[in-house]
């Protein structure tokens, strides 16, 4: 990838994603425009920090897929992988992501958060990543109950954070994924994520949805999620991605809340990059 490829990739994802998300009835609204743009700095930011780790296909002049790895200490993720609809199933998709994966170390561990895509599980599956099925929950958050549920939890722990706080997240992410999520903290903080804080945990929240919690224990991963939610405009709807069998913290909170439950792709681990556990990852940072 080159700098000049940045606006021809987001765009490229950005029909190839409301391809799938129609094909699946994925719940959810079409990007808006602020969205894109959030999309091409997130695109940006990873060229920037991880150039060999960004590779985009080119047919001819156009951009027809794009992947996106980075490493952070020992930690490889896979943030993007797409490719056009009128280039699918010919072997582009295979191989973007063999260049990606030639970025950081074969025997590193590694996260993808994959969509409900057959085709690209399964080559994540292939190339040697456990397949753990997410399921994500969306509504609009019955306020009663979150009263209701935030009266048995440990909110008063919780406490709001800033850039100033990134020693205590940074051990929270070594602890949890066994490597730091610098600088890409500093970059939702930037885009404007909130960070939410208890003694062992964090999370990060968009305007709608949690983007990252990571915790101790479940009693602290729940308030955190409980405080964020609880910080979002009255009647807007959230969504609470990325939640395996292993987070029933999570799933037992949004189900409490009311909120919808829906089959959402999967997240792949390969090795051992930490517990995991109480964890909610982020879609492009791990």
């Amino acid at each position: 990838m080159e700098a000049d490829d940045v606006e021809a990739a987001e765009a490229l994802w950005h029909h190839s994603w409301e391809a799938l998300r129609l094909a699946y009835a994925l719940p959810g609204a079409p990007a808006t425009a602020e969205d894109r743009a959030r999309l091409r700095r997130r695109i940006e930011h990873l060229w920037r920090t991880d150039p060999e780790g960004s590779w985009v296909a080119d047919d001819h002049g156009m951009v027809v897929g794009i992947a996106q790895a980075f490493v952070r200490q020992d930690l490889w993720v896979l943030s993007l992988l797409g490719v056009a609809v009128s280039a699918q199933s010919q072997g582009v998709g295979k191989a973007l992501l063999n260049r990606a994966l030639t970025y950081g170390s074969p025997d590193s561990p590694g996260l993808i958060l994959s969509s409900r895509d057959p085709r690209a599980m399964h080559r994540y599956v292939r190339a040697g990543f456990r397949l753990h099925p997410a399921v994500v929950a969306v509504g609009e958050l019955d306020r009663d109950r979150l009263a209701a549920a935030a009266a048995s939890a440990e909110m008063h722990r919780v406490r709001k954070g800033d850039a100033a706080d990134m020693a205590h997240v940074a051990a929270v992410s070594r602890a949890q994924r066994g490597a730091v999520h610098e600088p890409d903290i500093h970059f939702l903080l930037g885009e404007g994520a909130r960070l939410f804080l208890v003694d062992g945990g964090f999370a990060l929240f968009g305007a709608t949805r949690p983007m990252l919690v990571a915790a101790a224990d479940d009693d602290g991963a729940r308030a955190l999620l409980l405080a964020g939610l609880a910080d979002v405009h009255h009647g807007a709807g959230v969504e609470v991605l990325w939640m395996t069998g292993s987070q029933q913290w999570a799933i037992e909170a949004c189900t409490e809340l009311g909120l919808e439950l829906h089959p959402a792709g999967a997240v792949m681990v390969r090795g051992a990059p930490g517990p995991l556990q109480p964890y909610l990852p982020n879609g492009a940072f791990g």
